[in-house]
């Protein structure tokens, strides 16, 4: 997929994108009735089962890292690391690699996962990326500083902001553009469900924007790609979309249920759900960001 970079008058400073994203951001989050992204992630069993869907497509992972300027003597900061998904690999590759993920569970399960790989120099930090203290929960500066498919953060402009500090030189974000297949799934649901729609939170077309604003003016790349989640029957299936969905009565479940049988496709153990999405990179150098800022 070929790299480029957006060409700066394409975009007007007259516009507060930041707000931008925070209005969609609250709208989500009053959609999913949540107000912490983290929150649907606090028990080991979700995190465990999100850790084994991740490493049934290891190629995915291996080409996230494989894209990452990393050096055997290299600090990387992982922001919303999840089970550990690309921090335990990446510590495999580098000098260290702190982890910043408030969920408990996936903070949990990340730890084991090292344990279980031999990883000995990555620490995590249990807190929301806007909560942390950076002289005393982290190791900077960082060479790298990556937040992947973690950015549900409602003031984006502060949180890179602080990811520029904690860097001495790179910076990657990876978000989704367009609807996720995900999302397509709720807005159809969601007035079945809940009687309003369904609204999606900010994408990568905003994010590009904020950046932007900031003087940043990012390399990109875009790549499709394929998520499936495997359940043993149609009983597994709506239980584990229960809560996604905010189901709270049979009426509800049994929508569900017939989205369900409609959706998911039948496989040689059970059922899979299948979806297409697209991912967008960006990434920069923080001493050209601070060249251009200078500038202004």
């Amino acid at each position: 997929m070929q790299t480029n970079v957006y060409n700066a008058e394409m975009v007007s400073r007259d516009v507060d994108w930041n707000s931008v994203w925070k209005t969609l951001y609250e709208k989500n989050a009053e959609c999913r009735g949540r107000g912490d992204c983290a929150s649907i992630w606090a028990t080991r069993d979700r995190a465990r089962a999100f850790l084994a869907q991740s490493q049934e497509r290891p190629e995915r992972i291996l080409k996230d890292i494989e894209g990452l300027p990393l050096k055997a003597d290299s600090k990387v900061l992982d922001i919303g690391a999840g089970p550990g998904t690309l921090a335990v690999p990446l510590a495999a590759r580098v000098a260290h690699v702190t982890a910043v993920e408030p969920a408990a569970g996936m903070a949990e399960v990340m730890s084991e996962h090292a344990r279980e790989k031999g990883v000995t120099n990555l620490s995590i930090v249990r807190k929301r990326w806007e909560d942390v203290d950076y002289s005393k929960d982290l190791q900077g500066p960082y060479d790298i500083v990556i937040a992947r498919h973690s950015l549900g953060m409602p003031n984006i402009r502060d949180a890179v902001k602080a990811m520029c500090e904690a860097s001495s030189e790179w910076v990657y974000l990876f978000w989704f553009a367009g609807s996720t297949g995900w999302e397509k799934a709720m807005v159809d649901l969601w007035p079945k469900l809940h009687g309003r729609e369904y609204r999606s939170g900010p994408k990568a077309d905003i994010l590009y924007n904020v950046l932007y604003s900031m003087g940043i003016y990012p390399n990109m790349e875009t790549v499709q790609m394929e998520y499936a989640r495997k359940f043993s029957d149609i009983n597994a299936a709506v239980k584990e979309f229960r809560e996604q969905y905010l189901i709270s009565s049979p009426a509800q479940e049994e929508v569900l249920r017939e989205h369900l049988q409609k959706s998911l496709s039948r496989t040689g153990d059970g059922l899979q759900d299948s979806m297409m999405t697209r991912q967008v990179r960006f990434w920069w150098n923080v001493n050209q960001h601070n060249q251009l800022l200078q500038e202004y």
